[in-house]
């Protein structure tokens, strides 16, 4: 069983290794921006708020041959997101908005998700939905032809933008601080609309999981290494990470995003022993090094990536009861609020 368990495995990275695509924003922070792929992440712990920055194939451009004009073409994304329990809807709520510029194309997209909360064997579930709205533009001034004109194929028909329609779905399992693991898919109905720029979505889907090993010689240590699988049932991409966290303080190490970059990352909570709000506070931060043609033929010197992430818990006080007098000891108290 072994034995095949690792055939597989071999065979799994012998497919990633042939190529990628790309239509949602990818994040090299993966375990981070968990919410805008899988909707049943909402409402996971507490009350999170977390600003995302990310440059990909920085130094990627765009030349028109005739002119010499440059248009900066490399990816670039903007995600914020936040998320919360509600106990009275039984789980949790999120939202997500993101900008993902690439190519001459950009994108804003809004992501409303609910997730249905449960506990199971120690841990935590949740399954949820997500409906995503998405504004694409292009711009189509800045395809050239090769007589230094614009692309008469795009000058004809084509639009400048439009909008999508779409739904998501996810499940996240999260074993207290010990490992999580969640399944989600995206643009489940291939994104209603598309019809003025002649561009339809992909089925995504994602297979996310990460473990939590504290080191029995040094228990201010602990080794966390997490996997992130994405595919559109043609073509399969390869997360892999190893943290290594100092008592929840300072964090560190690498990733390897198959057949494209090594990434080396780092991380801090820098008020986490401390008694202030700002307790909660996180800061990451990464760098992508290409492994890829892309900077074998010096199209890119890499890329980076910046994360914000901000949690915090509304802890209500408990009441105080009281008698008024001996003879109702026997009876419900009244309650009174500090």
């Amino acid at each position: 069983m072994l034995n095949k368990r690792f055939y597989f495995f071999i065979v799994l990275l012998g497919v990633a290794s042939v190529g990628f695509a790309q239509q949602d924003p990818q994040f090299t922070q993966y375990m981070y921006t968990i919410l805008p792929v899988n909707p049943g992440y909402a409402g996971n712990a507490g009350i999170c708020a977390s600003l995302h920055y990310r440059q990909q194939w920085a130094g990627f451009t765009d030349i028109n041959p005739e002119t010499g004009d440059k248009y900066k073409t490399s990816p670039r994304d903007i995600l914020v997101t936040i998320h919360s329990p509600v106990k009275v809807l039984h789980g949790g709520l999120g939202l997500s908005i993101y900008n993902d510029a690439y190519g001459h194309q950009n994108d804003i997209a809004v992501k409303l998700a609910y997730s249905f909360r449960m506990n199971i064997s120690g841990g935590n579930l949740g399954i949820g939905l997500s409906a995503d709205f998405l504004s694409r533009s292009i711009k189509t001034s800045e395809y050239w032809g090769g007589t230094g004109s614009i692309d008469p194929l795009i000058q004809g028909d084509l639009a400048d933008n439009d909008m999508y329609v779409d739904f998501s779905f996810g499940a996240h399992y999260q074993m207290q601080d010990k490992w999580y693991a969640g399944i989600s898919a995206t643009q489940l109905i291939s994104a209603i609309g598309g019809d003025k720029v002649y561009q339809r979505g992909a089925r995504h889907f994602y297979a996310l999981g990460g473990y939590s090993f504290t080191l029995p010689s040094n228990p201010d240590w602990t080794l966390k290494p997490s996997v992130l699988l994405k595919t559109d049932l043609t073509m399969v991409q390869l997360d892999l990470t190893l943290l290594a966290d100092y008592n929840n303080l300072l964090w560190f190490g690498a990733s390897y995003r198959v057949v494209d970059a090594i990434a080396l990352i780092i991380g801090a909570k820098p008020f986490v022993n401390s008694s202030t709000a700002m307790r909660g506070l996180e800061v990451i931060g990464s760098y992508d090094i290409n492994t890829s043609k892309m900077i074998r033929y010096g199209r890119s010197f890499g890329g980076y990536e910046f994360c914000l992430k901000y949690c915090f818990n509304i802890v209500t006080k408990p009441s105080i009861y009281g008698y008024k007098g001996t003879r109702l000891l026997g009876n419900k108290p009244i309650e009174y609020s500090r």
